[in-house]
C-alpha cells in the first residue's frame, strides 16, 4: 500500500481511538479490556507508547540511525504501560492524542525515499511501521470493548490483516480461508486440507485472536489451532 493511501487510513483509525476513549470514565478505564490481564487503561497506555515508538523509529531513520523500537527496550515498555494504566483517563487521553499527532506530523515530513529507509523494527522500513501502526490502532480499538467490533473494520484492513497473519497457519495443514461476503480465498501451508469460511472481517478477527461477530464454519471437527502471532513487542 502506498503511503498516500495508507496515511488517511491510519489517521482515521487514530481519530476513532480518541472517539472511543472519549466514551469512557475513570471507572470504565480501570475495567478489564478484551486482552487478558489488561485494563482499558493498559490498552490506551500501550497505544500511546507504541505511537511514540514508531515516531522514534521514523526520526532515527531520517538521521540514518538504527535504534531499538522502545527507548529502554521491552522492560521499559512494560513499565511504561503499567504506569500509564494507573493514570487518570484525562491524562491518558491527552497523551494518546499528542503521541498520535506527533507521529502523523513526523510522517508528513517524509519523502518517497524516506518511507523506504531501514528501521530496526522487524528489520524492515518506515512504511512497515506505518502498516504496523494501522494494525495496532484497528485491532486495539476492538480490545477497548466500547462497542467497536471487527464488523466495523474497513475491508481493506481485514485483507491486510489476513495477509500479515498468514504466518499463524498451523503447521502440517493446508488451510483454506474462504470469504462468504467477498471474492476472497487464501490458501496457506501444506498438508491435510481444512477449510474455514465466513465473513472476511471475521476471518481476519480469528487470525488476530479476537472474537468474531458471526459463526465461522470449518470442514474440520473444530477450528484449527493457530500458531503464534508473528513475534514483535509492538504487535500485541
Amino acid at each position: 500500500m502506498a503511503p498516500d493511501e495508507l496515511m488517511p487510513r491510519v489517521s482515521q483509525a487514530h481519530a476513532r481511538l480518541l472517539e472511543l476513549a472519549d466514551q469512557l470514565d475513570d471507572r470504565q478505564k480501570d475495567a478489564a479490556s478484551a486482552l487478558p490481564g489488561w485494563s482499558r487503561g493498559h490498552v490506551l497506555a500501550h497505544l500511546a507508547g507504541n505511537a511514540r515508538a514508531f515516531d522514534r523509529q521514523a526520526r532515527a531513520a531520517l538521521r540514518g540511525e538504527d535504534v531499538d523500537l522502545y527507548d529502554g527496550g521491552q522492560a521499559e515498555r512494560d513499565r511504561s504501560i503499567e504506569r500509564g494504566a494507573a493514570r487518570p483517563l484525562a491524562e491518558l487521553y491527552e497523551e494518546l492524542s499528542l503521541a498520535q499527532r506527533a507521529l502523523e506530523d513526523t510522517w508528513g515530513l517524509l519523502t518517497a525515499a524516506d518511507w523506504r529507509r531501514a528501521v530496526r523494527f522487524r528489520h524492515a522500513t518506515v512504511l512497515d511501521t506505518a502498516l504496523a501502526r494501522w494494525r495496532e490502532a484497528e485491532i486495539h480499538a476492538v480490545d477497548l470493548g466500547v462497542g467497536h467490533r471487527p464488523r466495523d473494520w474497513p475491508v481493506a484492513f481485514a485483507l491486510h490483516a489476513l495477509d500479515f497473519l498468514a504466518a499463524r497457519a498451523p503447521a502440517g495443514t493446508r488451510l483454506v480461508l474462504r470469504a462468504t461476503d467477498d471474492e476472497f480465498t487464501q490458501v496457506l501451508g501444506r498438508g491435510a486440507t481444512v477449510e474455514v469460511s465466513g465473513a472476511v472481517r471475521d476471518l481476519a478477527a480469528w487470525l488476530a485472536g479476537r472474537g468474531v461477530d458471526d459463526r465461522l464454519r470449518t470442514t474440520g471437527s473444530a477450528l484449527p489451532e493457530l500458531g503464534p502471532w508473528p513475534p514483535d513487542p509492538a504487535d500485541s
